[in-house]
This record gives structure tokens, C-alpha cells and sequence, in this order.
């Protein structure tokens, strides 16, 4: 789980870090720079540009961050599931 994500989760358009390497804090970002920064549009461009060529250096995929920093929600890291795999039986009790 990235802390940032973690961290972000009550507030996530005001909270201002983001991990490098994780791919949600590379699209919150974005958002972040094209929804709260007030800059001129070329600015705002040059940024997002230079935002997605920093998450690029560092191995993340361009075509899932573009996808993710248009969504209109916050880019969170979802917490992990603490589930059961499916294939393991119940125990069940036994005696009355």
C-alpha cells in the first residue's frame, strides 16, 4: 500500500505528495495540477507534460496513467483485501 495514497484517502484533492513509482499518485498528480493549480493553460500543459514524463522515466505505463488522471474521482491506491481464497473449505464444527 503506498503511504501517500494512505495518507491522502480523508482529503485527496488537497493533499499535496505523491509517491514516486506509484502509479495513482502519478494520475492524483495530474489531477492535481489541471484541477487546483491556478495557472495559464500553457503552464498547466507544460506541467502535466513534465509530470507524465517524470512517472514515465521511472517505468510506469503512460496509457493507464492518462485513463486514470481523467477519471473524475481522486486516484487512490485501493488497500488491500485480507480475503479467504474461494477454494479453501469452512472448517465446521463438529460434536453438538
Amino acid at each position: 500500500m503506498c503511504h501517500c495514497c494512505n495518507e491522502a484517502r480523508p482529503d485527496p484533492a488537497s493533499y499535496r505528495f505523491f509517491a514516486e513509482g506509484c502509479l495513482h499518485c502519478a494520475a492524483r498528480r495530474i489531477q492535481y495540477i489541471q484541477r487546483r493549480l491556478n495557472l495559464a493553460p500553457d503552464d498547466k500543459r507544460n506541467r502535466c507534460r513534465s509530470a507524465l514524463a517524470d512517472a514515465m522515466a521511472l517505468g510506469l505505463p503512460e496509457q493507464e496513467i492518462r485513463a486514470l488522471a481523467k477519471q473524475p474521482e481522486w486516484q487512490l491506491q485501493q488497500p488491500a483485501m485480507d480475503a479467504q481464497p474461494a477454494s479453501l473449505p469452512v472448517p465446521r464444527k463438529r460434536g453438538r
